[in-house]
């Protein structure tokens, strides 16, 4: 092969598609509920999911590869003459993605931010229904384009089945519902502990200190234990239902994207159905991982 520079541009177009995002999104949105903020994620069952990621991120590397037929050597080679100033070619979530396969601190840390932002997205919504937030969605700027767009239809859906379902919930639900959406300390804490991860993860990443902290500190709020239980616990409930509609809508843009793209990547769209199916995929080693991780660190901290 003489120019490859092809191979790097068609990577950044692939890590920017559905065939990569559905399933390495979905995997750390599901598998993230475990990490709660400043633990020390030391145990098996944290290095388990670790060792999962770099299989799926190295089985979607591999089927692309073999999708473009290129070999790894190629790919290495490709990698080392990327041209420069590649980061502007990146959202921040894709160095995080490929970087987190290859150091678990880094990977923790990503975890624990996409726990609290999950938690945040169901209170957000929660306060839709309630007339607290304006009825269409504002795009985050921390969130890819394709995922601004999945939060639209998912806030739509959540809406829309919310009125229909409002009169089967019983007085106390319906109380504690609204009593989390009107709560300004549960937002607020919920806001801070996302900004410290943030502020955590562009640290291991070398990467500039750019969020600014929230504007005020949360507020305590006089709360019985078991009341605050009973909160979390909805939360929690809220959380897997947005998880559940994220996955519907996820599959319907990698359905879309499939039907509507002119290139075939056979591979590497079973891949990503295999994955999302939660299929069983055999551990990979591929020095790829390596060697794009190698260039994007190579291109981010030279700056």
């Amino acid at each position: 092969m003489g120019d490859e520079s092809w191979v790097f541009d068609s990577l950044v177009g692939f890590l920017k598609g559905p065939v990569w995002n559905v399933p390495i999104l979905t995997f750390i949105e599901n598998k993230s509920l475990i990490y709660e903020p400043d633990s020390d994620y030391e145990g098996e069952e944290y290095q388990k999911i670790h060792n999962e990621y770099k299989n799926l991120v190295d089985f979607m590397l591999g089927s692309y590869m073999e999708d473009i037929g290129i070999t790894p050597e190629q790919f290495e080679s490709a990698c080392g003459k990327a041209s420069k100033h590649i980061k502007s070619k990146f959202h921040q979530s894709l160095f995080e993605q490929v970087w987190a396969a290859d150091d678990i601190t880094i990977f923790n840390t990503m975890m624990a931010r996409k726990n609290v932002e999950l938690q945040l997205q169901a209170l957000e919504i929660l306060q839709h229904r309630y007339g607290l937030m304006p009825q269409s969605f504002v795009a985050d700027g921390q969130l890819p384009p394709d995922e601004n767009a999945i939060m639209e239809q998912v806030l739509k859906k959540s809406l829309e089945e919310h009125e229909a379902l409002q009169a089967l919930l019983d007085e106390e639900t319906r109380a504690l519902e609204k009593t989390i959406a009107v709560s300004s300390g549960e937002k607020e804490r919920l806001e801070m502990e996302k900004w410290q991860e943030q502020i955590k993860l562009q640290r291991a990443l070398n990467l500039p200190e750019s969020e600014t902290p929230p504007e005020s500190e949360p507020k305590t709020e006089e709360v019985g234990e078991e009341d605050l239980a009973r909160r979390k616990e909805y939360l929690k409930q809220q959380r897997d239902k947005l998880l559940a509609l994220k996955q519907e809508q996820r599959m319907k843009q990698l359905k879309d994207f499939e039907a509507g793209s002119s290139s075939s990547r056979p591979k590497s769209s079973f891949a990503a159905k295999k994955a999302m199916a939660g299929s069983k995929i055999d551990p990979q080693t591929l020095q790829v991982r390596k060697a794009l991780a190698a260039r994007l660190k190579e291109e981010v901290i030279g700056d």
